[in-house]
């Protein structure tokens, strides 16, 4: 069975020799303070549907909001839109806990429940969730970026 921290796709020829084969990551460790203590938390990047949904909600903001940062962005969504997309993203969260990774939400229902009252946690990994799932987009995007082995 696949863990997530297994979940890379390939791309290329299927040739084993490797000539046009290269990997793209898509699940992000990362730590983070929360209540003044590291956190680990992994990231696993949106997939095609749920990007074209986060992009869909960015743009319908005012005109002229583009260049402004991700936090400005979510703030200025309509109230619906911003938790539309703070549960998406957040489904793609998970916190390192001693029993081992564990989903931050499933659905609408909070999984960890510690993060349902912590705004400024939530509000970080939603922030970087948008910017690593996009910035493929942004820089060129479709060229698939070579990842460090998985973890075990």
């Amino acid at each position: 069975m696949l863990q997530p921290s297994n979940l890379l796709c390939r791309f290329g020829n299927g040739d084993h020799r490797g000539e046009f084969t290269t990997v793209r990551e898509i699940v992000k460790n990362i730590r983070m303070h929360v209540d003044g203590k590291e956190m680990d938390f992994r990231l696993t990047k949106l997939d095609a549907f749920s990007g074209v949904f986060l992009l869909r909600h960015l743009m319908k903001l005012p005109e002229g909001s583009g260049a402004a940062p991700v936090s400005d962005m979510l703030f200025s969504m309509p109230e619906d839109d911003l938790r539309s997309v703070m549960v998406s993203c957040l489904n793609h969260a998970e916190v390192l806990l001693p029993a081992g990774y564990q989903p931050v939400m499933q659905g609408s229902s909070w999984s960890w429940p510690e993060l349902e009252h912590d705004a400024a946690t939530c509000l970080k990994l939603v922030i970087k969730e948008i910017a690593w799932t996009l910035s493929g987009f942004f820089s060129g995007g479709g060229s698939p970026s070579k990842a460090a082995a998985p973890d075990t």
